[in-house]
């Protein structure tokens, strides 16, 4: 039996995707790695405790402020993004999509954030790290 022509087409169209998507994973694991822990030892440690507070309203935007803003959303659209691949490729995905949404503005984001941070394999990993890194384990929210 002969494989037919379309499905040799669709491989030979799928294969460069599939081999920039093994590349993508492999850079996002590696930054993961890296990135996860250090940006996970220089949060306060009772950045969890304290998160309902939320930044004051500033009265008058500066061209610094709104790009600093704009770049702290993208960046957590891209760990965000990154985190929910990592759930399905290796990686840190419930960490990444933790610090993702840390870092973006929307609506809701407090829900958010306390009930991934309610998860008691989030509040180890995170203390794990923390320990590696000689920091004290952070303050968590009373259920």
């Amino acid at each position: 039996m002969q494989t037919p022509q379309l499905l040799i087409d669709i491989f030979d169209y799928l294969q460069p995707l599939l081999g920039w998507l093994a590349g993508f994973s492999l850079l996002t694991f590696i930054l993961s790695l890296v990135l996860i822990p250090l940006v996970i030892g220089k949060m306060p440690q009772d950045c969890f405790v304290t998160l309902h507070k939320g930044a004051s309203a500033q009265s008058k935007y500066s061209f610094g402020s709104v790009a600093l803003s704009i770049f702290r959303n993208v960046l957590g659209l891209v760990l965000l993004l990154a985190g929910i691949l990592m759930l399905f490729l290796p990686g840190q995905g419930l960490l990444t999509i933790l610090l993702g949404a840390l870092l973006i503005s929307f609506p809701g984001k407090q829900k958010l954030i306390h009930t991934l941070v309610r998860q008691p394999k989030i509040q180890q990993s995170m203390d794990w790290i923390r320990r590696k890194r000689n920091k004290p384990r952070f303050f968590w929210p009373e259920p």
